[in-house]
């Protein structure tokens, strides 16, 4: 596995660390998805709670490759009311076809990673197959550089997609 790319949503900017961070140690290339319209205020807070509540799939920019370029595609995403993001879930509705094997990394304030994880494997209709789940605060604080380093070593050591065939999903603790 040698083309792995990241590909992270961000609206509060602590999965644009993570994922900053993440290229940093790896050296593999980064790729933003954006939304059409700013969740600016209170208005783009109220945006957030219907998006995630009726899971709607808001318009999205993304300008990087074709996610069929890589081998593997780690995603980052912020979990909203214990779900995925509606913008990563409109990139994820659209871009599924293309979607190589995937990991997760979710990054949250409290709880619902996991669950954010179950609506990705909805999405695609693929199981990732790698996740960590990080805090805010974490993150934040400059104390997620040791679950990254697991994370890029449990992607790297990997092997194929025939490997993968345990039921249980490997996660970083």
């Amino acid at each position: 596995m040698n083309r792995i790319g990241i590909v992270f949503y961000s609206r509060s900017g602590t999965g644009r660390v993570v994922a900053d961070r993440l290229a940093e140690l790896t050296r593999w290339p980064v790729h933003e998805v954006r939304d059409a319209a700013p969740r600016i205020g209170l208005y783009g807070d109220l945006r957030c709670i219907v998006d995630s509540v009726f899971k709607r799939k808001p318009a999205f920019r993304y300008a990087g490759p074709s996610l069929d370029s890589y081998d593997h595609v780690v995603l980052i995403t912020p979990v909203w009311l214990r779900s995925l993001a509606a913008p990563m879930r409109a990139f994820l509705d659209t871009e599924r076809p293309l979607l190589p094997a995937y990991s997760v990394i979710c990054v949250m304030s409290g709880y619902g990673g996991f669950r954010a994880v179950d609506d990705i494997a909805t999405v695609t209709g693929a199981r990732p197959r790698s996740i960590l789940l990080l805090k805010q605060y974490d993150v934040l604080a400059g104390e997620s550089d040791a679950a990254l380093c697991r994370f890029k070593r449990q992607i790297l050591t990997a092997g194929q997609a025939s490997d993968w065939a345990d039921p249980v999903l490997p996660a970083v603790d």
